[in-house]
């Protein structure tokens, strides 16, 4: 488990007498800290997706607003705007960041980050990021994003799974954007990116990832975004863990996938549950749950796009209902992905992903080299 710096953060924020502004989530304890030790320096608080509260829905844009005990302007990154305006950088020294990310490319922390970067270096104002762990911290999978599909859930072009902690993907994106950005980072202690346990105390960064269990899944089931009539159980304990329908034939996918999903590193076993929410709510549904069995070689991106292959192979018309194909092509960053799932040939495809993750990792930030 990685510790999360705070005596060398209050170190380095004592060295000045800087206006501070935060973004930031109620899922850390940065705000409390920088309000007890230095009284009257934080000015403003930023939040990326689902608020500061934690407690707005996927896609729901937030207002700014006003913070109930501590009275400090919470300036929303996910509403009106998503990049922070000069006003809301007025009589800031100095921007500290930390969220709790999970290290994949569609999540959109990382686009705020990267906003937030983008905009301290043109008003010239300095940042520290604090820095934190994410789940299996060496996942490295997925396409790399086309420049045409540059978006809020692609803005970088990095694998979908890129294993860059929030500081290592802040100093990536100085570089590759040529920032001029006075950039610290706060390094985790006794971290590595070989780390690849659930730490205890996980804290949820965001409504539906309850878990680290949930976190490591979501890179494999996140598609269901674009296939609205699959379940994931967004709204129940397994979120992103499980696919399911009531039409879906679980044991018959389980057998087209074996193969495949063993090499990825994935372990699987029929479930039948009952989801919360979605346009399933109640019914019992016949599904999948998925879980890590081999954390140094766990390949979630080539998963998820073998299970939804295989979905639709099975259950064209059913999965294909509602579907949004032009969103997977978004959170994949590439059209390569859903041309190719008409085919069902895949080998030349993943073939491609490995091939360019090669030229990433020349570019690849690591901290925490052992």
């Amino acid at each position: 488990m990685g510790m999360v710096n705070y005596a060398e953060l209050e170190a380095e924020l004592a060295k000045t007498n800087e206006p501070l502004g935060l973004l930031t989530m109620q899922a850390t304890s940065t705000t409390r800290r920088l309000m007890a030790k230095f009284p009257g320096r934080l000015k403003a608080l930023f939040s990326a997706e689902h608020g500061f509260f934690g407690n707005s829905g996927p896609g729901e844009h937030t207002a700014s607003a006003w913070h109930p005990y501590w009275n400090l302007p919470i300036h929303s990154l996910y509403g009106v705007h998503r990049k922070p305006s000069p006003e809301m950088l007025d009589g800031i020294g100095r921007i500290v960041i930390d969220l709790c990310d999970i290290g994949v490319r569609c999540y959109t922390y990382l686009a705020t980050l990267k906003n937030v970067l983008e905009a301290c270096a043109e008003a010239n104002i300095p940042v520290t990021i604090l820095d934190r762990q994410i789940p299996m911290g060496n996942v490295l999978d997925g396409p790399m994003r086309k420049p045409s599909y540059a978006s809020f859930v692609a803005p970088i072009n990095v694998p979908l799974c890129h294993g860059m902690t929030p500081g290592e993907c802040a100093i990536w994106i100085r570089t590759a954007e040529s920032l001029d950005l006075d950039l610290s980072v706060v390094r985790l202690d006794g971290w590595t990116h070989r780390n690849h346990d659930p730490w205890p105390n996980f804290v949820p960064p965001s409504p539906a990832i309850r878990s680290w269990d949930c976190a490591v899944a979501y890179p494999m089931t996140v598609f269901s975004e674009a296939y609205p009539a699959v379940d994931v159980d967004r709204d129940g304990p397994l979120s992103f863990r499980v696919v399911g329908a009531p039409w879906m034939d679980a044991k018959g996918l389980m057998k087209d996938l074996q193969t495949g999903l063993d090499t990825c590193g994935v372990a699987m076993r029929p479930y039948r549950y009952i989801p919360r929410g979605g346009s399933y709510a109640g019914f019992a549904l016949n599904g999948i749950l998925f879980s890590v069995s081999r954390p140094y070689g766990f390949y979630p991106a080539t998963a998820g796009i073998l299970i939804f292959t295989a979905l639709l192979q099975h259950h064209g018309d059913k999965v294909s209902f509602g579907a949004n194909p032009e969103w997977l092509d978004k959170l994949l960053g590439s059209s390569e992905v859903r041309d190719t799932i008409r085919s069902g040939d895949l080998s030349d495809l993943f073939q491609g992903w490995i091939e360019a993750q090669d030229e990433y990792l020349k570019t690849k930030v690591d901290l925490y080299r052992q």
